[in-house]
């Protein structure tokens, strides 16, 4: 699996913990092997309360999650972490001197009994209410966070806030149906929860509105249909594999990886506009009831490539440290047309285009055009509306 692989498998395990907290620890292993690290924590806390509401570890021993709480509520807490803007994913060695780091409280009483060395922070959430750090680590055997790694942690980092935002918001307890309803509405993204005969059983207003345009996708009691009888075929297969690989038990990724490997694909529109993207993912079965059996569902999220981004410049910007020119041409190379033909775009010399996108490869820490589209892809989370 390449690293735009690993990021895009660690954001949907991420918002499957948003609404299902046992989900967390394969959420924050998936994380783990994006970024390179050896070992891990994520842990979010009630400031007022000094309460610890959510510890995960993933290959760490229970130490060091009672350690780093115990620091957390009452200290000893390393200066740059006080000083870390809220999102940034950044190496303890970019922060402090190795030599330093190695003298400190913090390594010596925290970090060194669980023979890890060098690490990777990022501070989710800091407010007078609520705190949530995530840390990986590596031993010094294993040196330290390659830039790629950094590049694929920064990358999930928006995820993870915003999963832990909505985790906040339902309170930890089940995807209820009206939580659904509000949750998925507020979802600037198509979402179409279907049946394992890709019958729909719920839209949200944003594929309502695309349904009805009847551009390439139609909802109706045969189930979802693309304009054409192959496209229809193709999703049809998807979603009944999805669906019945959340039925399995959680350890079966063998039916995950066979579900997710035909998961993306494109309809294409009567309109001549662009194909819709979609993407199905399988829904895990959280019944315990025997009456109720075990319900096989799927999720389709469509996106329309027509559509306007919000200011993806400055996401790319703010993620990976691109220069304007950097982010600008990354975005039209998203779009999966040659270099060429995005320079003609960008009215730019093939060579300038060349020059740009070996700095976008060095600064996202990927080496393929097939790489970098999909780790943009991973970028563009689905907006929440009135956020």
């Amino acid at each position: 699996m390449d690293r735009a692989d690993a990021i895009l498998q660690a954001v949907q395990r991420i918002y499957d913990a948003a609404v299902s907290p046992g989900d967390w620890a394969p959420a924050l292993n998936s994380t783990a092997t994006a970024v390179g690290g050896l070992c891990g924590f994520l842990m979010a806390g009630n400031q007022p309360g000094r309460r610890i509401d959510l510890s995960v570890g993933v290959m760490a021993n229970p130490g060091l999650l009672a350690r780093f709480s115990s620091a957390l509520e009452t200290g000893p807490l390393p200066p740059w972490i006080e000083t870390m803007a809220v999102g940034q994913a950044r190496r303890i060695s970019d922060m402090q001197s190795e030599s330093d780091y190695a003298r400190s409280e913090f390594y010596n009483e925290i970090v060194r009994p669980q023979d890890a060395f060098y690490g990777a922070f990022a501070q989710l959430e800091s407010t007078s209410n609520q705190r949530s750090i995530i840390a990986f680590g590596r031993t010094r055997q294993a040196r330290d966070f390659a830039d790629g790694g950094v590049a694929a942690f920064q990358a999930v980092v928006p995820h993870l806030i915003n999963a832990l935002r909505l985790r906040q918001r339902l309170g930890e307890a089940d995807l209820r149906a009206a939580d659904a309803d509000a949750v998925l509405d507020r979802i600037d993204l198509g979402v179409i929860l279907v049946d394992d005969q890709a019958r729909p059983v719920r839209l949200n207003s944003a594929a309502e509105a695309i349904v009805a345009r009847s551009d390439g996708l139609s909802a109706g009691p045969a189930g979802l249909a693309a304009g054409r009888a192959d496209e229809t075929r193709r999703l049809r297969r998807a979603i009944a594999m999805a669906a019945a690989a959340g039925t399995g038990p959680t350890s079966t990724d063998a039916a995950v990886r066979a579900a997710t490997a035909a998961a993306r694909l494109q309809v294409s529109r009567p309109s001549g506009l662009r194909p819709l993207i979609l993407t199905v993912i399988p829904i895990r079965n959280l019944s315990t009831s025997r009456q109720q059996g075990r319900v096989q569902r799927a999720a389709v999220f469509v996106a329309d490539p027509n559509r306007t981004l919000d200011t993806p410049v400055g996401v790319l910007r703010e993620l990976f440290g691109l220069t304007a020119a950097e982010a600008a041409l990354a975005i039209e190379v998203g779009q999966g047309d040659g270099l060429q033909a995005v320079a003609d775009r960008l009215s730019i010399a093939t060579t300038t285009a060349r020059t740009h996108l070996t700095r976008v490869f060095e600064k996202t820490g990927t080496n393929r055009q097939a790489e970098l589209v999909r780790l943009l892809a991973s970028c563009h989370q689905p907006a929440l509306r009135g956020d």
